[in-house]
């Protein structure tokens, strides 16, 4: 039975070392985050750094959202949000094997098929599409759509925080291999 224990808790240290290893980025005392061993940040006030390694994206987000993460066969979606202010955000991931988003793909994804001023962006030199929509439970929302590495990526929030995504998304770096 002492060893079951040892071994549990072994185990469990190991798992928590390769988490905040791999999966939690490093803030320096001096208010910097180490992105990549060659990559070092300054943290804006007010944000806190998120890193996905399996994605291999980076990007500051205001400090009072919490974040959750949702696999769900091969999609993921990560979600950021205060209950309290009603503030947030989603990103909607899965692999895309099209180098365009195709009007299939808009349909699937996006049943309304609202697209609304629709604006070519970059994103870290990754072309984008910014555009208005319509969620029949949520109501107008705002959303950017890219594809990178063969994977689509959908960002939403409501359409009056428009400003306060794309001062989210100015951030976003892709962390090439």
């Amino acid at each position: 039975m002492k060893y079951v224990a040892i071994t549990v808790i072994g185990i469990i240290a190991l798992w928590l070392l390769f988490y905040f290893s791999i999966f939690a980025p490093i803030i320096n005392q001096d208010k910097t985050v180490s992105v990549t061993s060659s990559l070092e940040l300054s943290v804006p006030p007010g944000m806190w750094p998120y890193k996905s390694p399996i994605f291999r994206f980076f990007f500051f987000y205001p400090d009072d959202l919490k974040i959750k993460e949702y696999a769900g066969g091969s999609d993921t979606t990560i979600t950021f949000d205060n209950a309290k202010t009603g503030r947030g955000f989603q990103i909607f991931i899965v692999p895309y094997a099209e180098d365009h988003i195709t009007p299939e793909q808009f349909k699937k994804d996006l049943p309304s098929g609202v697209m609304e001023n629709p604006v070519e962006i970059l994103i870290d030199g990754t072309k984008a599409m910014m555009f208005y929509s319509k969620n029949a439970a949520m109501g107008d929302m705002r959303e950017v759509w890219f594809i990178k590495n063969s994977f689509l990526y959908e960002v939403t929030t409501y359409r009056e925080l428009d400003s306060w995504l794309s001062s989210i998304m100015q951030t976003w770096q892709f962390l090439e291999i």
